[in-house]
């Protein structure tokens, strides 16, 4: 037997509470009136990660082994620290923009290197995750379907509005605008944001039991991309598309000499789901996915900051992009201003943020990472590409505690672990 450590069991404590964060963080907020109770509470247990990543290898008096991927992850922060400090950003900048930039490769390096010191099966990581993920959703669809949104308020959510404000707490539904819909968001802080948690579930969950594909399998799945439409999040569309389409490219020939029969009734099962969708929302179609206000919203904030980079494309407008200019810039949290500060877009405000360098650099990074993905899961590899799909047109990495989730797994299946009986 071995004995548990402080990492394994501070690991297991991330798997369980990353689920209901949302739920603690505004417990913790609004309750116990702890201030940014919600940025804390992750970021002090991945500290403590990080002292025991330090503890361990002073201990066993060993030094990390860095491949390319270490060199490009700590080339991508020291140039951010480097460009933050000459242009006289300090300490608030340093606090915000790590948190949001790369707190999630943070997270894929301190991982990446306890593979030798974590002791516990891997299989049971997943599971731990499943169990935990799964209690959250039953708990949203139980609010979401027979409690009701309403009772989100005594968990210390507001019914002030449908959409989040600034430096508020977290409204127990956002409407479907014109369209009088709630959309599905459960115990989390926005629909955008339960769909990636449902993308996520969903492909753990399919990688998981992929040699056990009978027809309750397909039911499950089925009725997990049911949830994501019900979120009425466009980008999670255009993730399920994405998806589906690579995963079924990447194995044609063996779904085809294997799963003939079941890729028949999963194309009618789809087609089936498709047209009671249509048919179920005839009326609302173009309110539902055209959403024209919203649409155009989207696309002129990117144009605006497209132009902004044209216009000085080499060094500018540092610390000015969503989500950090929320926290740093206070005064300019007006309506009038969204537009200006926030690119609707990850990469453009990577682009612009940073300059090409440090763009150069994220995107090398994902290669590298999709490249090992591709050897070792299809499933996590068309999962990777289609959130990233999603973040051309959402700051999707923003909801840092979903992102953090993400990357563990990303190390899980980048390291080629999840069949690994221990790590030791």
């Amino acid at each position: 037997m071995f004995k548990i450590n402080l990492f394994t069991r501070l690991t297991q404590l991330l798997l369980i509470l990353l689920p209901f964060y949302v739920l603690i963080a505004v417990f913790f907020s609004t309750k116990l009136w702890i201030p940014k109770a919600w940025f804390y509470i992750k970021e002090l247990i991945i500290l403590l990660l990080w002292i025991s990543l330090v503890y361990e290898f002073i201990k066993n008096k060993i030094l990390p082994k860095l491949e390319l991927i270490d060199y490009l992850i700590l080339l991508y922060i020291w140039y951010w620290v480097a460009i933050t400090l000459i242009n006289w950003l300090w300490l608030n900048s340093l606090l915000y923009w790590w948190r949001y930039d790369f707190i999630f490769f943070i997270v894929f390096l301190i991982f990446k290197h306890w593979k030798q010191f974590l002791n516990i099966s891997t299989s049971k990581l997943i599971k731990l995750f499943l169990i935990s993920s799964s209690v959250s959703l039953l708990l949203s669809m139980l609010i979401k379907f027979r409690l009701w949104e309403q009772s989100l308020l005594i968990f210390w959510y507001v019914d002030y509005s449908s959409n989040w404000t600034y430096n508020w707490s977290i409204p127990i539904y956002h409407w479907l605008e014109n369209s009088w819909i709630k959309r599905f968001q459960g115990i989390f802080d926005w629909p955008n944001q339960m769909a990636f948690f449902l993308i996520l579930y969903t492909s753990i969950l399919l990688e998981f039991i992929k040699k056990r594909l009978e027809f309750y399998v397909a039911l499950i799945i089925i009725s997990l991309f049911w949830l994501i439409i019900m979120t009425y999040s466009r980008s999670a569309l255009l993730w399920i598309f994405s998806w589906v389409w690579l995963l079924f490219l990447l194995n044609i020939k063996y779904i085809y000499k294997n799963y003939r029969k079941q890729l028949i009734s999963w194309i009618v099962i789809f087609s089936i789901l498709i047209w009671t969708l249509l048919f179920l929302f005839s009326n609302k179609v173009h309110n539902i996915f055209i959403r024209t206000s919203s649409t155009t919203g989207h696309f002129d904030r990117m144009e605006i900051w497209i132009n902004r980079f044209l216009s000085e494309p080499m060094w500018a407008w540092l610390a000015e992009s969503w989500p950090a200019y929320r926290n740093i810039y206070t005064d300019k949290q007006t309506k009038e201003a969204e537009q200006y500060y926030i690119p609707e877009s990850w990469f453009i405000q990577q682009l612009i943020e940073w300059w090409y360098v440090y763009f150069s650099l994220f995107i090398l990074i994902l290669l590298n990472i999709l490249m090992r993905l591709y050897k070792n899961s299809k499933i996590l590899f068309a999962w990777l590409i289609a959130i990233l799909v999603m973040n051309i047109f959402l700051h999707i990495f923003e909801a840092t505690y979903l992102s953090v989730l993400s990357f563990i797994f990303i190390w899980l299946y980048y390291n080629n672990l999840s069949n690994n009986k221990k790590l030791a």
